[in-house]
């Protein structure tokens, strides 16, 4: 009797959870497939008429400086995430620097480091589609080639020993004339992938390269199929079939809602319930998690700093390398003839990576991340807030960001200290002296697009949104994946009961 109970509840909770949910799954199962293939999307964009004000750039935030170059007395480049920007009066006012073989790509555009070498007249840019060169006498951009067939995403150049180095997500590069050769370096010991980037890959399927990424984008169609087919089960099913074809599509549909849905229930299970803890507050969860290398694909294991390199410094003061990763800090010489090792360093590093990490001299480092800007001395158990002068120790879980999400930090030839914050923008760390502060360009205000990639991802995380739920918007995935799991239990409870008696009869023979 209870049984029966249970299911008259799940076949309710089913069709109307099922009903709430159909349309969200659909731009899920789209978003998620299209983030899937950032390449394949890269060229296209959102025009600011489709998106929230709050998402239009002013004063370079949004990470519009991640790094600073300057050149001479007056000409100023900055590189950021609305690409890369050239001023010849002091920071009075900018103007585009990519045209003559940059990116056209606005994805590819975003910057996340500029380097400048004086000798050539050149400045190198790490971006999200390679590293590109401008050589200034001919004002002309150049894409250096990567022995990897794919387009990485590059986070540092770094200069070692009068050598240029280039530092993608996944690999260390040497600057060789107009081409990238891989540096390699290994680890110690790789005994545990961190929990957040495992859980990442599983709920993407990357954790299976691109097989894995096909299979998941296999089952967001399937999760499309069952969302429209359940608008029709809830509102048609009722209605009689004219003709043959109708009555064909109509058995088809209602068989194979259900078929499928029990099918693939521990796949989309796995979506959904890795997809509740990818957001905060259930992401604390994962916080400091390790998984065992030996449950991790090989595929996933060939290069062990796969998608997982933040940032990167080099320290001439030990001759080190040293890397932010997911899996915390790694450091090592430079010439990569031993192991690199993680680092026990107490410093805050907010989850999704160092965005500032240079040295600084004597043993102290400059790391930025949302959590602020700190300096930390290498060996202390705290770490000083460059802002408010407070040592802060290290934090046991993950905190809330800070006031000031940290950018970028960089100096003026003035001796001017500025901060670029993710929400703010531009900060003046020092007061600026009479026309200095960099002026945003009109340009970006007027032609500003988002590229598609990253409106996807503010769609399927949800803070697309938050102008409509303003603080509760962070509640808004983990109670979405909440009732898609009990949507996929209760689907599944509706058919064992449905089909109890075959069920039980087939472990009996098998048993027999």
């Amino acid at each position: 009797m209870i049984f029966k109970k249970i299911y008259k509840k799940a076949v309710s909770w089913h069709k109307y959870i099922g009903l709430f949910l159909s349309v969200i799954l659909v731009w899920m199962s789209v978003s998620g497939i299209l983030l899937n293939h950032p390449d394949l999307i890269a060229h296209c964009s959102v025009s600011k008429n489709y998106f929230p004000e709050e998402y239009l750039p002013h004063n370079w935030n949004r990470g519009g400086i991640q790094d600073v170059v300057y050149i001479g007395s007056d000409t100023i480049v900055i590189g950021g995430k609305q690409g890369i920007w050239k001023s010849d009066n002091g920071g009075k006012s900018f103007h585009s620097l990519m045209k003559n073989g940059f990116p056209e790509a606005i994805y590819y555009q975003k910057v996340n480091d500029l380097y400048y070498d004086s000798l050539q007249n050149t400045i190198f840019a790490a971006t999200f589609g390679g590293v590109y060169q401008l050589d200034f006498t001919q004002n002309k951009w150049k894409g250096l080639t990567t022995p990897t067939k794919h387009v990485e995403q590059f986070v540092k150049i770094m200069e070692i020993k009068d050598e240029l180095f280039a530092v993608s997500q996944s690999n260390i590069y040497k600057v060789q004339g107009d081409q990238l050769v891989t540096y390699s370096i290994f680890k110690k010991e790789r005994n545990y992938v961190d929990m957040i980037q495992f859980t990442f890959a599983l709920h993407s399927g990357w954790l299976w390269g691109t097989p894995g990424r096909l299979f998941y984008d296999f089952l967001s169609l399937i999760l499309i199929f069952l969302s429209l087919t359940s608008l029709y089960i809830t509102f048609f099913k009722k209605k009689k079939a004219t003709n043959t074809i109708s009555k064909k599509l109509k058995a088809f549909i209602i068989t194979y809602h259900t078929k499928i849905g029990v099918w693939t229930f521990v796949f989309l299970l796995i979506i959904g319930g890795t997809g509740m803890l990818m957001r905060p507050p259930l992401i604390v969860a994962l916080y400091n998690g390790k998984v065992p290398t030996s449950m991790i694909p090989d595929r996933f294991l060939e290069n062990e700093w796969y998608h997982s390199i933040r940032n990167a410094m080099y320290d001439p003061q030990t001759d080190r390398i040293i890397l932010d990763t997911t899996e915390g800090i790694f450091g090592g010489k430079s010439d990569a003839t031993t192991a690199f090792e993680k680092l026990e360093w107490k410093v805050n590093i907010f989850v999704m990576g160092a965005t500032t990490f240079e040295p600084l001299g004597n043993q102290h480092f400059l790391v930025g991340s949302f959590y602020g800007l700190y300096d930390y001395k290498e060996g202390e158990s705290f770490s000083t807030n460059v802002l408010t002068k407070e040592r802060i120790p290290l934090f046991d879980n993950i905190q809330k960001p800070g006031d000031f999400m940290t950018v970028a930090a960089f100096t003026s030839p003035k001796g001017e200290q500025y901060i670029s914050a993710y929400s703010q923008g531009l900060l003046a760390i020092t007061p600026p002296q009479e026309d200095t502060f960099y002026h945003f360009p009109q340009e970006i205000r007027e032609e500003y697009q988002l590229p598609l990639w990253n409106y996807m991802f503010e769609l399927h995380n949800g803070r697309l949104f938050q102008f409509i739920f303003d603080k509760y918007s962070i509640l808004l995935i983990p109670l979405l994946g909440l009732l898609f799991n009990i949507l996929l239990i209760t689907g599944l409870y509706e058919y064992i009961y449905r089909k109890r008696k075959k069920i039980k009869k087939l472990f009996t023979s098998t048993t027999l």
